[in-house]
């Protein structure tokens, strides 16, 4: 077995991940190609082990630059990283990764390790969760049992006020999406968020693996979600509502409606991803029936990477 180090994305490690029981949508082609179109200053690489000419395992890690330094990350912005594939070939791909963090000009390496799959008795730790449901035993078993008395009425109230959800692919669709996400994020005073273009090509190219649902009445999108599916996992990756989609409870109506679809399509969990110690967040991910999943946080800095994080630390407390 040997360790191939390639910067462009060879089509068979999608089926790689396909066959891994490690894999989620993080590890695929459509993400990680479309994650680099969109933000100029990252750089992908993928640590491949091959069993003579056949890949049998590999890892996905993005560098971003900052000044002349760089940080390393399986997989950035916490999304789920790590090795997929055979796991013996794991800690051979995770030596070859730790010394990616022997570079002079390399802050730390880290990723996020969903699965619990890694040995990593070294480096820093920290523990992080999201709430996941089980929509195994199909809709009506979710709706009855999973989702509480009030996310119901409110999920029927939201069809009652003439909310209609669908999903689509269309490009207008995506931009009316889009115009919603930067409009709610102005008012929140919230930052940036992701490129419009991370949008488009996650929907352009995705196939089946991206949904994007609209959540419309009257012609007027009231709220979207934008999903993943890989294997028999769904993953809720960005939704947002208006103000008066708010209001009239258009969130739930999505959940309720990508719930439905998905467990008609045999998908098995449905990830409404981390709340980021929000309560309230996780609240309502409860009451729709999500149970918390513990995972964890690992990076390995190096002593300039300790005094960056200092420095940062020290001017958020200001």
């Amino acid at each position: 077995m040997k360790i191939a180090v390639v910067d462009t994305f060879p089509p068979e490690l999608d089926a790689v991940a396909e066959a891994s029981q490690q894999a989620t949508f993080y590890h695929t082609g459509t993400w990680l190609l479309s994650l680099v179109a969109a933000y100029p200053n990252m750089r992908a690489r993928w640590l491949v082990a091959e069993d003579g000419s056949r890949p049998i395992a590999y890892l996905p890690c993005i560098s971003t630059r900052r000044g002349p330094f760089d940080s390393w990350w399986s997989l950035p912005f916490g999304t789920y990283g790590g090795p997929v594939g055979e796991a013996e070939a794991f800690p051979a791909l995770m030596e070859a990764y730790r010394r990616l963090g022997e570079r002079r000009n390399v802050l730390e390496v880290g990723w996020v390790d969903f699965f619990h799959d890694v040995d990593t008795p070294d480096g820093e730790q920290e523990s992080a969760s999201a709430h996941v449901v089980d929509i195994s035993p199909g809709f009506e078993f979710v709706w009855r049992e999973r989702f509480d008395k009030l996310r119901r009425r409110r999920t029927r109230n939201a069809g009652e006020n003439g909310i209609v959800v669908r999903r689509t692919r269309d490009v207008g669709d995506v931009g009316r999406f889009v115009a919603l996400y930067r409009a709610r994020l102005e008012g929140w005073e919230a930052g940036s968020g992701y490129p419009d273009r991370l949008f488009h090509d996650l929907v352009a190219n995705g196939g089946a693996r991206v949904g994007m649902y609209l959540a419309e009445r009257g012609g007027e999108v009231l709220g979207g979600h934008v999903n993943f599916y890989h294997r028999d996992a769904v993953t809720a990756w960005c939704g947002m509502a208006s103000k008066v989609g708010n209001e009239l409870h258009a969130g739930t109506l999505l959940y309720a409606t990508a719930m439905r679809e998905a467990c008609e399509a045999g998908f098995r969990s449905y990830n409404l991803g981390a709340s980021l110690g929000k309560a309230s967040l996780e609240e309502y991910k409860r009451s729709l029936g999500g149970q918390s999943y513990r995972y964890r946080i690992v990076r390995h800095r190096r002593w300039a990477g300790r005094m960056v994080a200092a420095v940062r630390g020290w001017r958020r407390s200001r």
